[in-house]
């Protein structure tokens, strides 16, 4: 069968021949299928423009797959009109051809989507899941002021920083106690780089705590002195890590507190301990000198009456000078180590070895108990590892054990009268991470009943004028701002007496304040 005798429609008559032509029938047909495709073909623009206007919804693309469906149903109503008159049934079959596939792929792909269809929500779902929603959103806006809250009226001082993808840090926000101890203004840190924001010499003291606690993940706490806005100041600062959902650590919560004016007051009590220190050394020092200038005094009287005779010996001046040059280094050497010793400590903290200071300490006073009967043992062996402190306060903790031992010492020999020694060890733990110095004596050792507060301030056991309670107080602050702790305890010795010993363990390396609460507790 050719193109032509498809398409010839001949031998067909219209459909109007089976309504016989009838005015009123035919009228019927043409109104309602114009109606129903005009409706057809209205109902795709509507499905269209609101898949246009509403990207965001769920399956749009079945939506225009209904309006092709549609308009498919609606051509073949207004085909059903043309056929009235003309017999073009090829073309309506081909029509309704189409809109048979049309149809039974929106049907099937319907079917195919009806389990995904009934998942979605009801509106009854959706208005329960707004209102839990907006429930929650009230909750987490209540929250968020309450924790705002806290963080703008709580008087210490609070910080965030953020940590950038680069690794670097920014300023998220300061709370106003911050900005009043500080003098920074939080606007012009909020959202700055660290070092954009502060001043090099701040930038460059802060910076490398901020990294310490994002690498190791744990909170860290340190001391730092800046110069602010309001002045030089000490901060007690604290860095607490907060990780996002991948675990990176993306903020750093830090709180301070000034502690300038506590600081100050402990180097006051330090100082005034040192000078007390001094004062009971006094005699001790004076024979220290007054050995010196006996020689002096000797050889110079013995040197000038010999040139007075004329019968000086240029080997024997020579030796008599080089021995009053010798002693005068001696006595200058004491002078300076005293006030050194005495000075106040400006200085901040540095690198340095333990026996040093145990070694000055115990040079300062052995003469002075020697007079006294009583002999001091200095044993110092592989003590290399260095700390992180102030030589000059250990010293001071040094000779404040050397006193209380000297006094133990005395007060147990009025009553069996035999001699006393005070023991001077120091050398490092078998880990090798820790330098131990240990000062023990045969004085009787320490009462059980007193032990635990030994280390109390203004708790003494001497008498009334004799002890202030703060020696060993401060002592054990000085080695716990070296990160260290100090113990004491009753000891036996090997000659069957008993003793007093304390026992300082220093860290090669400095560490954080809890892990110290932990060692003390």
């Amino acid at each position: 069968m050719g193109l032509d005798e498809l398409l010839d429609t001949g031998g067909f008559v219209p459909h109007g021949v089976c309504l016989l032509w009838r005015p009123d029938l035919l009228a019927l047909h043409v109104a309602s299928d114009t109606l129903i495709g005009l409706s057809y073909f209205s109902i795709p623009l509507a499905l269209l423009y609101f898949v246009y206007r509403r990207r965001d919804v769920a399956f749009g693309w079945v939506a225009v797959l209904f309006a092709l469906f549609i308009i498919a149903c609606g051509s073949t109503h207004f085909l059903s009109i043309w056929t009235l008159w003309e017999a073009d049934y090829l073309l309506e079959g081909a029509v309704k051809l189409i809109t048979a596939v049309v149809s039974l792929a929106t049907a099937a792909t319907l079917w195919w989507l009806m389990p995904r269809l009934l998942a979605l929500p009801s509106p009854a779902q959706l208005a329960r899941s707004n209102a839990a929603l907006e429930h929650e959103i009230a909750i987490r806006r209540q929250m968020e002021q309450r924790y705002s809250g806290f963080f703008n009226n709580l008087a210490e001082a609070l910080f965030i920083v953020e940590v950038l993808p680069d690794g670097g840090f920014a300023y998220q926000a300061i709370n106003p106690a911050l900005a009043r101890a500080t003098g920074l203004d939080p606007e012009k840190l909020r959202g700055r780089r660290v070092e954009d924001a502060l001043s090099p010499e701040i930038a460059d003291g802060v910076l490398p705590r901020y990294a310490q606690c994002r690498d190791s993940g744990e909170s860290v706490d340190y001391e730092e002195v800046l110069s602010l806005p309001v002045g030089r100041r000490v901060f007690h600062t604290m860095l607490v890590p907060v990780r996002d959902a991948a675990g990176r650590v993306a903020q750093l919560l830090g709180s301070g507190r000034d502690v300038t004016e506590r600081k100050r007051l402990q180097e006051e009590m330090v100082q005034t301990s040192k000078l007390a220190t001094l004062g009971t050394l006094a005699a001790g020092m004076a024979h220290e000198m007054s050995q010196p200038l006996n020689v002096i005094r000797l050889w110079t009287e013995n040197t000038l009456a010999r040139l007075r005779e004329t019968t000086l010996d240029p080997v024997r001046t020579e030796r008599a000078l080089t021995l009053v040059i010798e002693q005068t280094e001696r006595m200058a050497k004491l002078i300076d180590h005293v006030r050194t010793f005495g000075r106040r400590d400006g200085g901040g903290t540095q690198i340095f070895h333990p026996a040093h200071c145990v070694r000055s300490a115990v040079e300062l006073v052995r003469h002075q108990y020697a007079l006294e009967n009583i002999e001091v043992v200095e044993s110092i062996t592989s003590a290399d590892l260095p700390v992180s402190g102030r030589p000059l306060e250990l010293e001071q903790v040094i000779l404040n054990l050397l006193s209380n031992a000297r006094d133990a010492i005395i007060a147990c020999r009025a009553a069996d009268g035999t001699s006393g020694c005070i023991m001077v060890a120091v050398d490092d733990d078998r880990d090798g991470h820790n330098t131990v110095i240990r000062v023990t004596d045969d004085g009787g050792g320490i009462d059980p009943t007193v032990l635990p507060r030994i280390f109390d301030p203004f708790f003494t056991t001497k008498e009334v004028g004799k002890g202030s309670g703060l020696g060993l107080s401060i002592g054990y602050g000085i080695v716990d701002g070296m990160g260290g702790r100090i113990d004491a305890r009753s000891v036996e010795l090997d000659d069957g007496r008993c003793g007093a010993r304390f026992t300082i363990t220093l860290p090669s390396q400095p560490v954080s304040s809890s892990d110290r609460e932990l060692s003390h507790a």
